[in-house]
């Protein structure tokens, strides 16, 4: 055995020379000049009796006066390495450590492991370290219960429009309560929860216009391009204000400086029908600036109230300095009313969104109230029409890809030809990546003749007759049209058609394009149904731990009671993460479920929904409903982003104490509903034992390593809110939610019948005559095996 003996004084004495020195052989070192195998480690130990002073001393010992207490050869020799102790002629100690570094290091050396090993370290990264997610960010003592939350017994069905009309009440209610407040004191309302002057002008945090980050600079983009100037109310802008001039239009609506086009194109779609703008707006006082929404989330209808204050382009006269001096260049007669006349009044002043009415207010008022709703106006930027459509109306949106639709002459008749009374309808180019060179964008803008990619718009009307079959479409910027056939000035249009359609020429963002040319033209369509007073609605709440393999749906079910038959719409939802932007964690999921009666075969399904590609925070079926139970099997797909995860953002944004506040309230009465439901054992951490101590293995002994020792494990810890809703004709539908017991084992995985993961084993005995290996046969029979799923750890 080879030994390396290392030296090291604690206070090495600088006239002492190397172990291989001559004076080493000298002093009685019997050590040859060449590197030696055993370092001595030396350490000067001083008597109880001695001072600091002497220990000081020792770096200026003489090596003379050093002498071997017992020979190191022998015990080297012999393989005992243990501390020993050299005198000195001035009765000081020396601690000698020798240590067997060869030893040491051939016991630090670990084992190398199996690649299965490796392997099964790896995916234990995928395995959660606990279950469950945060449900509560503020303090439980500031929240208050949602008050249509659902119960564990189950919900039965009621009217669908329940929720609304209570909302609206509470609304009214609060709204006179704050105008009689008013009126006491002589004074305009003023919100105090959103107060946009105070915010820009006072305290300047920004916090209505951003939301736990500035998402007007998050892309990179100039942080000038959200920044409006000053803030007046509707009374100081508008000469003769009013909420409607006439009744809501699809051309009063123009887009500012808000990339909130999927909404405005929602606006648009209301106009349709004037009984879905004013179950929004549901009171409104304009002398003293308070004004009443109800808007549609995760299931219910909740209150919005708002101030009449806006955002302006241009600063007030007192403030714009270089703005007039640039403009006039000298003083002249009533500048400040010309200024404040071509600057500050009208709707051309707003900021955000306005009317084309000068004086009409209903576009700016109702995008003011979903930005409060959803915490800032930064949160509506980017999104899509249909989910927009289902908060404005508290419909089921459907995703239509256009080359998927089988039978067009059916979808123009049964579905399109029904706008404004049964469905509304948008449109959009596909968001595919640009796959051509920059170069040629110029190219492909020509090609799509005035049709701009991922830009929603919104479907009007349609008109079938003397051959054709057109549709009425509108661009929310109140310009830029389709310039093909049907265009305004295109050959198509004749003095007979124009009275038959009622059009007018001009770049109003709105057009007419036969039914071929939409379709062709647009990807895909957002339908949403628009739910009648017959309509019932039962809901259902929970929360699950989503795994890394998403293949089976979850052991979590929910179970459908139908007394009578009935057509439903089935819709399963997760919570609408745009209302606490910033707080929504690392991972963006996807729903899907399928539908089964209880009683036929259990591998049979009788509908499952689709596989969207944008509309992500819901999916639906329509299907009939025969008398009976029915079981709803879904699975959730989670992705990780790169966002940071919620106690992250919560860190980094305590100091916006108002800011945070308002966007915990609204994560915090969101997550309540998964509270209600969930399954025993739930969001608590799970007790995992990792061995830390060391194991015998024939013999011999093993370190087990803990697996958290990897500095850049990132674990899997997706957990998922997820809410059923069932529309029906019928009132007695009931609506539960299953959960498997903590006793049983996990139930064999449930796939669809064309899932490429369909158990290959099970199809190989069922098509084969030949024994499938891990079968035993008993030379008449062939008994296969069942394999039980694994316990999860």
């Amino acid at each position: 055995m080879s030994h390396f003996m290392k030296g090291v004084f604690k206070t090495p004495p600088p006239q002492m020379e190397t172990p291989s020195h001559p004076s080493f052989q000298a002093q009685g070192f019997p050590f040859p000049q060449y590197t030696p195998l055993i370092t001595p480690k030396l350490q000067y130990t001083p008597n109880a009796c001695e001072d600091a002073n002497v220990a000081q001393a020792f770096p200026l010992m003489p090596t003379r006066d050093v002498t071997r207490a017992q020979s190191l050869s022998i015990e080297c020799q012999k393989g005992k390495l243990s501390s020993q102790e050299i005198s000195t002629t001035s009765n000081k100690t020396i601690k000698i450590t020798l240590e067997d570094v060869a030893a040491s290091t051939t016991a630090a050396k670990k084992p190398e492991l199996h690649p299965q090993e490796k392997l099964d370290q790896f995916w234990n990264v995928f395995e959660p370290e606990y279950l469950g997610k945060i449900n509560r960010i503020l303090p439980s003592s500031l929240i208050e219960s949602s008050p249509a939350a659902s119960k564990q017994a189950g919900d039965r069905s009621h009217k669908a429009f329940r929720s609304h009309e209570e909302a609206k009440a509470r609304c009214i209610r609060d709204v006179k309560r704050i105008i009689r407040e008013c009126r006491t004191h002589n004074k305009r309302y003023t919100d105090t929860h959103f107060d946009i002057e105070r915010d820009l002008k006072i305290t300047r945090r920004r916090d209505c216009l951003d939301g736990l980050y500035n998402y007007s600079t998050a892309g990179g983009g100039n942080p000038d391009k959200t920044a409006p100037t000053d803030v007046k109310r509707v009374c100081d802008i508008f000469e003769n204000p009013t909420f409607f001039s006439r009744n809501a239009s699809s051309d009063d609506i123009i887009q500012g400086n808000l990339g909130d086009c999927w909404l405005l194109a929602a606006f648009s779609i209301l106009t349709c029908n004037e009984k879905l703008v004013k179950n929004i707006c549901v009171i409104q006082d304009a002398e003293v600036g308070v004004y009443g929404f109800v808007f549609y989330r995760d299931g219910d209808w909740h209150q919005t109230i708002i101030d009449d204050k806006l955002y302006l382009r241009a600063p007030s006269y007192d403030e714009s300095g270089d703005v007039v001096l640039g403009m006039y260049g000298v003083q002249q007669r009533d500048q400040e009313r010309s200024y404040n006349d071509l600057f500050q009044t009208g709707s051309k002043s707003l900021y955000f969104a306005s009317c084309r009415e000068e004086n009409e207010t209903w576009v700016p008022l109702l995008e003011k109230a979903l930005a409060k709703a959803h915490g800032s106006y930064a949160a509506l930027s980017g999104g899509q029409t249909g989910e927009a459509i289902e908060d404005l109306t508290g419909g089921v949106t459907t995703e239509i890809y256009t080359t998927n639709i089988l039978n067009k002459d059916k979808f123009w008749h049964d579905e399109l030809r029904k706008i404004g009374s049964q469905f509304v309808f948008s449109a959009a180019v596909a968001s595919y990546r640009e796959w051509r060179a920059p170069g040629n964008s110029s190219i492909r803008n020509e090609r799509r003749q005035g049709i701009v990619s991922q830009h929603a718009y919104a479907i009007l009307d349609t008109y079938e007759g003397h051959g054709q079959r057109l549709v009425k479409m509108r661009n929310p910027w109140g310009s830029t049209e389709w310039n093909g056939a049907w265009s305004d000035g295109s050959k198509e249009w004749t003095h007979e058609w124009i009275e038959r359609l009622n059009h007018r020429f001009g770049d109003d963002g709105i057009f007419w394009i036969s039914y071929e040319d939409m379709l062709r033209k647009y990807k895909y369509l957002d339908r949403t149904r628009i739910f009648r007073p017959e309509w019932h609605v039962a809901q259902q709440w929970t929360s699950v731990q989503v795994p890394w393999n998403t293949t089976n749906y979850q052991q979590t079910k929910f179970q459908i009671d139908v007394p009578e038959p009935t057509d439903a719409v089935i819709v399963i939802s997760q919570l609408d993460d745009r209302y606490y932007q910033g707080l929504q964690g690392k991972y963006n999921y996807t729903l899907q479920f399928r539908i089964q009666k209880d009683d036929d075969e259990e591998e049979e399904y009788l509908s499952r929904s689709a596989n969207n590609y944008e509309l992500v925070r819901s999916n639906n079926v329509e299907v009939p409903l025969e008398k009976g139970k029915y079981t709803v099997l879904f699975k959730v797909e989670a992705r990780k982003t790169n966002r940071k995860d919620v106690e992250a953002v919560i860190r980094e944004n305590i100091w916006r104490k108002e800011k945070l506040m308002q966007v915990g309230t609204l994560y915090d009465l969101a997550h309540q509903k998964g509270q209600q439901n969930m399954p025993r054992g739930s969001g608590k951490a799970v007790e995992t034992a990792i061995p830390t101590l060391e194991e015998k293995k024939d013999g011999k002994e093993v370190v087990k390593e803990e697996k958290d020792k990897d500095p850049n494990r990132d674990p899997w810890n997706a957990f998922c809110v997820v809410g059923l809703r069932i529309y029906s004709k019928q009132p007695s539908m009931v609506l539960n939610v299953m959960h498997p017991h903590q006793d049983e084992e996990p139930a064999t995985p449930v796939l669809d019948r064309d899932d490429i993961a369909k158990a290959p084993l099970q199809e190989a005995v069922q098509n084969s005559d030949q024994t499938p290996e891990g079968s035993v046969t008993d030379g008449e029979h062939t008994v296969v095996q069942q394999i039980r799923a694994p316990q999860k750890r």
